[in-house]
C-alpha cells in the first residue's frame, strides 16, 4: 500500500478551509508557487510498482481525492478553471469542472464546481465585499442547501465564522498573520468556546514564505506533532521531517524530494522518496505560458 504523508504547504482554493486573506495579497499562480506567464498546467501523480528492488513501472494514482487535475489561469495569474481528473481503466476523465469569476479589482466574485461522478451535484461559492474587512460568502449545494462564511480582517489578525442555514451549528477560527502577511498562528475553536487546535508556524528567513516548522496542537487528544522543511536555491522542498513532542525517540523520519525543472524555473518532475529511502510517488507537470 502507499505511503501517504500530509504536507501543509500549498493552500489550494477550496473556500471555508483556506484564508482569504491569503487570496487578497496574492494571485493563483503565486499560491502554486508557479513562476512566469503560466497558461495552463497539467498534473499527473504516479505510484511506481516495483517488480524488484530497482525495477518499477508507473501507474497513475487515483485514491479518494483528485490527484490529477488541469488548471487553466487568466493573464492576471488568477484561475480561470480547474478540471479534476479521476482514473477510469488506464486513463484519465474529468470528474468535476471549477469555473471561477472576479471583479475589476482581481478579487474573487464566484466559484462553482459542476460534478459528473458520484451525486453529480454543483456548488456555488458567491462572495460579497465590504469594504476592505468584510468578506461574505454564501456556499449553495444539494446536501447542506446553504452555508455561510463571514471572513474578518483586523490589523494582523482574520476572524472566520462559519454557520449552517439555521444557525443551529456554528464554527469560528482565528488567524494571525506577521508583518509580510504571512500566517504564523491558526485557531480552530470548531463549535466550542476554547481552541479545539493550534497551528503555530515559523519561516526559514525574515521574507521568504518557505516554512521551516509547522507544529500543531489537538487539544481533544492531547497531542502535539511537528514537520520540519528544507528547501532548495529554487525554494522548493528537498527533506521533509515529521514527529510527535511525546515521543522521546530523537530520530526523525524524512522523506526526500528531488526535480526536474523547465527553463522558467517551474518543476515538471517531482520525486518523493519515503522515509524508508524507497521511490515512493512521481509527479509530472506539463505547462503551458503565454507568449
Amino acid at each position: 500500500m502507499k505511503n501517504t504523508y500530509i504536507i501543509i504547504l500549498i493552500l489550494i482554493p477550496i473556500v471555508g478551509f483556506a484564508q482569504m486573506r491569503e487570496r487578497l495579497n496574492s494571485n493563483d499562480l503565486e499560491r502554486y508557487g508557479l513562476n512566469g506567464k503560466v497558461k495552463e498546467v497539467i498534473h499527473k501523480e504516479y505510484e511506481p510498482r516495483f517488480s524488484n528492488d530497482s525495477t518499477y513501472t508507473l501507474e497513475l494514482y487515483d485514491f479518494l481525492a483528485p490527484h490529477n487535475y488541469k488548471i487553466e489561469f487568466n493573464q492576471n495569474g488568477n484561475l480561470n478553471t480547474r478540471t479534476e481528473l479521476r482514473k477510469e481503466n488506464d486513463s484519465l476523465k474529468t470528474g468535476a469542472v471549477w469555473k471561477y469569476k472576479y471583479d475589476s479589482n482581481n478579487r474573487i466574485l464566484q466559484e462553482k464546481r459542476i460534478s459528473f461522478q458520484n451525486s453529480k451535484d454543483t456548488m456555488i461559492w458567491n462572495y460579497k465585499y465590504k469594504g476592505d474587512s468584510i468578506i461574505n460568502v454564501n456556499q449553495l449545494e444539494k446536501t447542506y442547501k446553504i452555508l455561510y462564511y463571514t471572513y474578518k480582517q483586523k490589523g494582523n489578525k482574520e476572524y472566520l465564522n462559519h454557520a449552517n442555514s439555521d444557525s443551529s451549528y456554528i464554527t469560528k477560527k482565528r488567524f494571525v498573520y506577521d508583518k509580510q502577511n504571512r500566517l504564523i498562528r491558526s485557531e480552530d475553536y470548531r463549535d466550542k468556546d476554547y481552541i479545539q487546535d493550534l497551528r503555530l508556524i515559523s519561516y526559514v528567513d525574515s521574507i521568504s514564505k518557505n516554512i521551516y516548522k509547522n507544529i500543531s496542537l489537538d487539544a481533544k487528544y492531547n497531542n502535539t506533532w511537528y514537520t520540519e522543511y528544507s528547501y532548495n536555491k529554487k525554494g522548493d522542498i528537498t527533506t521533509m521531517s515529521f514527529g510527535n513532542f511525546s515521543n522521546s525517540n530523537n530520530k526523525k523520519p524524512l522523506n526526500r524530494y528531488e526535480y526536474i525543472y523547465d527553463e522558467n524555473k517551474n518543476w515538471i518532475e517531482k520525486r518523493h522518496y519515503g522515509t524508508n529511502g524507497k521511490l515512493s510517488t512521481v509527479f509530472r507537470r506539463k505547462i503551458t505560458y503565454y507568449e
